[in-house]
Order: C-alpha cells, then structure tokens, then sequence
C-alpha cells in the first residue's frame, strides 16, 4: 500500500465537507480497461456467449471507485478511427499493429468470431453505462488519452486517472495521480522518480527521445533508457527541460548519441505532437464538446434497468449481491451537488 492509498482512506474516514461534483474526478481510460477484462477473464453465460470483458470492466470500475470515492467519474473510450487526427502528423503512427488474436481460447472459432465477441460486449456495455450516474465521452478521430490529458488540465482539483498506460505519468502532478490496474498502486511524482528515474515533469521527454515500439514511433538511434539517465540527469529535475535545452547541450557533446539526437530533431518535434498529453492535439470544435460533458454531469441512475439488463444477459454471480453493488458504488455520485 503506498502513501497515495493511505492518504485517500484517511481522507474517506475522516468526517470532511461534503464534496463538490468535480472535486475529486475518476477518469477511467475504458477500452484500456476493456480489453484487459476481455483477455483474461474467461465467463460465459448459460447460453455460452462470452461475457469476460463486460463483467470484468464493470467490477474494475466498481473496484476503482470504492478506492478512489470520487465525486464524479467520467468514463472516456477511443472515437471511431481514434488514429486518424495523429496519422495525418505521422502516417506511420501505430501502422505496425496488425489484427491479431487477443486470446487463446477455444471458445472462439476464429479471429473474426473474436472480434464480433469484443464489439457486442462494448456495444452491450455502453448500454449498461447508461444506466449509472457517470459520464461517457468518445469522439471520432481522437484517442482516449488526449481526451484525458485535456480533462486533467480542465479541473481545478483531484483527479485520478486509471489506466495501466504509462502513457498517462506525464500527466502527474500535486493533484493528479493515475492508478495502474494491473500493480494496484498509485502513482504519484515521487513514485515515478523512484521507478523510473525521471519527473513526471520529464517523463514526455524520457518517451520523445526513447520512442514507442508500440505504437511505431521511433526514438533515436543507439539511445536507451540508461544512457539517457547518464546523459542527461537533468530529468530527474522537477524543472521541465526542453527540447532546445537538449539539442543545446547535445551541440557541446562530443559522443556520437549526441550528434544521433541532434540529427533526429524533426522526429523528435513530431514525437512531442504525437505523445504530448498536457496539450494534446484537439480540434476546437471538439474541446467544446468536452466542455459540454465537464458543464453537465449525468446524475441519473436507473439501477432498476441496470438490473434488468442484467438479468436478461444472465450474467448470474459476476457481480456478487448485485443491489448491495449498485448502491455502494453510485448511489453517492448520483447526489453530488
């Protein structure tokens, strides 16, 4: 347990003022959160349909907010063609990611089967959703992490972001911490500089000049993690140090990785466009729909047609004491002032 968990259970016991609605925000990255249910819990209901990813994320969810005690949670998924706005700065942008199987089960018949299994359970999902007192976003052409990085810069308060992409450390700061699902901790700037040896102020530095096989960006040539720290400890400030200070220091140096990262400056100005969450790449007239959604919190709570689409799914046991679940985890942010 790190000191993160043990200042939010303190601050849940201890009596406080009643919370206003966005003064402690969850923001939960979705399909991340999704896929991860999708491939490791294998559930089926009686009539054998797999029902794995939409059970799991719901308990994640719950799970998150019994943590966190938010006074507002705001669930954001990748739009349709989520790719598009950051192919058009980098057409190579994630065009090694083939579609391929997420599982190994033998339920599924074929990769298409898979994919049909997926789609019907988010599409079931967000009916599920609808039904709880949080807000959805998902807007065509834009990933869910520059929706959340533009979210993050949006309130004033706490905000928690969960997701186990280490995209989202640069986004830590004295009131924004992101909770990995997969190590059940929070991070918080002194734990990223404990781990990774560089500030969350730095941590988008670390990854523009490391790159992201993942996502096919390329970083620069001959320059790993280690030889980064040695070159450059000035990551480990809380001082935000630049890409000019780079190349300006680069320029003095007289080792070859020094005139590797000079040469790759163009990349590397691409790379920042590409993984900078703090100001992301959002056109204008979406910001004002996200304003629209920060502007007017859902508050309704239908457990009642929760229930029932629950029952008509047979999801049985996969939430134990359904009600009990229900009540404790969203009856509070339905009455959030």
């Amino acid at each position: 347990m790190n000191e993160r968990y043990k200042e939010m259970l303190d601050s849940v016991s201890a009596p406080t003022q009643k919370l206003g609605v966005n003064d402690r925000v969850l923001l939960v990255d979705s399909l991340n959160t999704f896929i991860r249910s999708f491939a490791v819990i294998r559930h089926l209901n009686p009539n054998l349909v797999p029902i794995g990813g939409l059970t799991g994320y719901l308990r994640s969810v719950g799970y998150a907010i019994n943590l966190v005690r938010p006074s507002r949670v705001i669930l954001v998924f990748d739009g349709k063609g989520s790719s598009t706005n950051k192919r058009y700065i980098y057409p190579e942008y994630k065009a090694n990611r083939g579609i391929s199987r997420i599982t190994n089960w033998d339920v599924f018949e074929s990769q298409q089967d898979e994919s049909d299994a997926l789609r019907n359970q988010v599409v079931r999902l967000i009916d599920y959703l609808k039904c709880l007192p949080v807000d959805l976003i998902m807007i065509d052409k834009i990933e869910a992490d520059d929706v959340i990085g533009y979210l993050c810069g949006k309130f004033e308060k706490e905000v928690t972001v969960m997701s186990s992409d280490k995209d989202y450390l640069q986004l830590v700061s004295d009131r924004v911490t992101v909770y990995s699902p997969t190590k059940k901790i929070f991070y918080t700037e002194d734990l990223i500089l404990k781990e990774f040896g560089v500030t969350s102020n730095n941590f988008l530095m670390q990854k523009m000049l490391l790159g992201d096989s993942g996502d096919n960006v390329p970083g620069v040539s001959k320059l790993g993690p280690k030889t980064l720290l040695k070159e450059f400890p000035e990551l480990g400030n809380n001082t935000i140090f630049t890409l000019q200070e780079v190349l300006e220091k680069c320029k003095l140096g007289t080792k070859q990785v020094h005139q590797n990262i000079i040469n790759f400056k163009k990349q590397l100005e691409l790379n920042k466009l590409l993984m900078d969450l703090r100001d992301p790449n959002i056109p204008d007239g979406d910001k004002v729909v996200i304003q629209e959604v920060i502007d007017n919190p859902t508050k309704e709570f239908n457990s009642q047609e929760f229930v029932k689409l629950y029952n008509e799914d047979q999801l049985g046991n996969s939430i134990s004491n359904l009600q009990n679940w229900l009540f404790s985890h969203f009856h509070e942010l339905s009455k959030t002032n």
